[in-house]
């Protein structure tokens, strides 16, 4: 269920009109977890299945096929089983079982953590082959723990949001400095 703001179809019941009461939302099949981002929303199934739903202008849902926004559910390209999803304001990261970290969506900051800056509407593998236990997205950045404890971050750091001591943005994960 969703409700909230729904001018670019985020609660995924396939219309958008807001909804101030719990709406369902058009599943595929069973979600297990959600995320939200500004105006998209993603879900999990129980069987590693990313699906995204709501605006998709910077390629957020994972669907290269277009960047029409879609008021309903739709499958993020790859056919990757994830263990966990995360969205920042545009941008989505998927974690795999093995510790694998891929984003899609914009990366203005290099929130996608790919080396580039350039936005992509597919599952982009994050750069440096850290493997992660947890990942979790702010506005524009990204950050993961590692399973042995180490933080890394990446994208826009205008505000030393990274913990890396700079101020400077990342196109690729560097270790927070503690």
């Amino acid at each position: 269920y969703c409700w909230g703001a729904n001018g670019a179809g985020q609660l995924g019941n396939g219309g958008s009109t807001d909804r101030s009461l719990p709406s369902p939302v058009d599943q595929p099949a069973p979600i297990v977890a959600l995320t939200a981002g500004s105006r998209h929303t993603c879900g999990l199934t129980a069987t590693g299945e990313a699906w995204c739903w709501g605006d998709n202008a910077h390629g957020q849902l994972g669907a290269r096929t277009s960047n029409a926004r879609s008021v309903r559910p739709t499958r993020v390209d790859g056919r990757l089983a994830f263990w966990s999803l995360t969205a920042g304001s545009v941008h989505t990261c998927g974690l795999t079982a093995d510790g694998r970290a891929l984003c899609w969506g914009r990366n203005t900051f290099g929130q996608l953590g790919d080396g580039s800056k350039v936005d992509s509407g597919t599952p982009t593998p994050v750069a440096g082959g850290v493997r992660f236990a947890t990942l979790t997205a702010g506005g524009a950045h990204t950050c993961g723990e590692t399973v042995s404890g180490d933080l890394y971050c990446w994208g826009s750091n205008i505000h030393g949001q990274l913990g890396d001591g700079t101020r400077e943005n990342r196109s690729e994960p560097v270790r927070v400095t503690r």
